[in-house]
């Protein structure tokens, strides 16, 4: 028997440990897989997005512990990102992740109310650290 349940079917009397659920936004389809599988290999449920737009559009439905963003995507980037996150969610709890160099929006988005950040190229055990803090 596993502990691991569907949220929505909480509540059965005994007390589950869910694994935490962590959305990466990524639109490097190497590094968001890499990401997958390392989040994995340390027991997370993992839900990946290519771009802010379709990871908003899975939000509307279903629910995370963390969300992991790139800042520098098309058609949504992750400042707009995380200010949407902000209004429509305002309790998820935000990672920014950025590897450009020159302005630190790392900074933003730290000003915008993430718990925690990381500059590319991260280690995992930064990257698991960083999705612990702030946990509640």
């Amino acid at each position: 028997m596993s502990l691991f349940t569907d949220r929505k079917n909480a509540g059965t009397g005994f007390a589950a440990v869910w694994p935490m659920r962590v959305l990466v936004i990524e639109d490097n389809a190497d590094l968001r897989d890499y990401l997958r599988l390392a989040l994995e290999s340390q027991q997370y449920e993992v839900l990946t997005a290519r771009n802010g737009q379709e990871a908003l559009g899975y939000l509307n439905g279903h629910s995370v512990d963390v969300v992991l963003t790139d800042l520098f995507m098309p058609e949504m980037d992750g400042i707009e990102v995380i200010a949407a996150l902000r209004r429509q969610f305002p309790g998820v709890r935000i990672v920014a992740m950025s590897g450009r160099p020159g302005v630190d929006y790392l900074a933003v988005a730290r000003e915008l109310g993430v718990v925690n950040t990381l500059r590319k190229p991260f280690e995992i055990d930064e990257l698991l650290a960083a999705l612990k803090e702030g946990k509640g």
